[in-house]
């Protein structure tokens, strides 16, 4: 029997190398084929004996090329939001049909299997999805929570900085799942775990409100962060001001590649329940335990610039 090639995609992405890693050390460098944009990147993998190949999602015929002789897949999914990543990913799912590969595990998004969810994240993710399903491979979709890093970097990162926390999600909560966790459960599906053609939500062990991660963060820094929870009008407005866009752009060289309707509607899907979800996933196909937040905010808790203390008056 031929031992199968996995292909990662996106291995200039922190989950992306890191499922690269894993895999390295099961199976060795000389079964994957691992894909970029980043020369620098590719060549590190070259020299280390994978077979590193260039790949944009934009790129359709260059993407068969990249896929050709892989077996299984990881779909890491496009940063970017609205029309511009649906073509993106058609993209992707088409040529790996035409170059052979027989399983896909995409990333996707907690909430994609709701078809009344309202947050555009989760309608890109639908869509990707139904052309999975529709190509004819055998898949696994990773319906990842909210990474954990992001809300340890980068939300309390800022809340430490400025003393403020502001969002838009209420008292709603959900299950934020560390970018370690989520790379192990994709290694062990690339690598067979799990039932085929079955979606998975991936979560951390704990749910929690945004107003728990201030107060984590108090815990642990002694810092107070004020709370806010705003309107979705308040918070288009706050976006407006910052000079963000409200809807995607189809510019590739827009300054902004993000847009307020993306950031708005997922405050709102939690605020409404819908991230409301725990499960047992990472341990049930890694065999040890999710990530908690703390443990994933001390890791983080050195990059928190600390505002400055004010200089006594003479």
């Amino acid at each position: 029997m031929t031992e199968a090639t996995y292909l990662i995609t996106g291995v200039s992405g922190y989950v992306g190398n890191r499922v690269a890693e894993l895999l390295a050390e099961r199976i060795g460098p000389a079964r994957l084929i691992v894909t970029s944009r980043d020369d620098a990147t590719l060549q590190e993998w070259r020299d280390r004996g994978a077979n590193a190949r260039h790949a944009d999602y934009s790129d359709r015929d260059g993407l068969e090329r990249a896929f050709t002789g892989a077996t299984r897949m990881l779909m890491v999914s496009a940063m970017l939001v609205g029309e511009r990543r649906r073509a993106q990913h058609e993209h992707a799912v088409a040529a790996a049909a035409a170059a052979g590969v027989q399983h896909i595990v995409y990333l996707s998004y907690l909430g994609a299997g709701d078809p009344d969810s309202t947050a555009l994240v989760s309608e890109d993710h639908q869509f990707t999805e139904q052309r999975i399903q529709a190509s004819g491979l055998s898949y696994n979709f990773m319906r990842n929570s909210q990474y954990a890093d992001a809300v340890a970097e980068q939300v309390m990162g800022i809340g430490v900085a400025t003393g403020a926390c502001v969002h838009n999600s209420g008292d709603g909560r959900l299950a934020v799942v560390s970018r370690d966790d989520v790379a192990a459960v994709a290694a062990e599906l690339l690598l067979g775990a799990g039932d085929p053609n079955t979606a998975y939500d991936v979560t951390g062990p704990e749910l929690h409100t945004y107003g728990d991660f201030s107060r984590l963060v108090a815990e642990a820094t002694g810092l107070e962060i004020a709370e806010s929870s705003l309107s979705d009008d308040e918070m288009y407005a706050m976006w407006d001001a910052m000079g963000v866009p409200r809807q995607a752009s189809d510019d590739p060289d827009a300054p902004v590649p993000w847009c307020s309707d993306d950031m708005v509607s997922f405050g709102r899907t939690i605020r409404e329940g819908g991230m409301d979800v725990r499960t047992d996933v990472v341990e049930r196909l890694t065999g040890r335990p999710a990530e908690p937040l703390r443990v994933v905010m001390e890791r983080y808790a050195h990059t928190w610039q600390r505002p400055a203390t004010p200089q006594a008056s003479n």
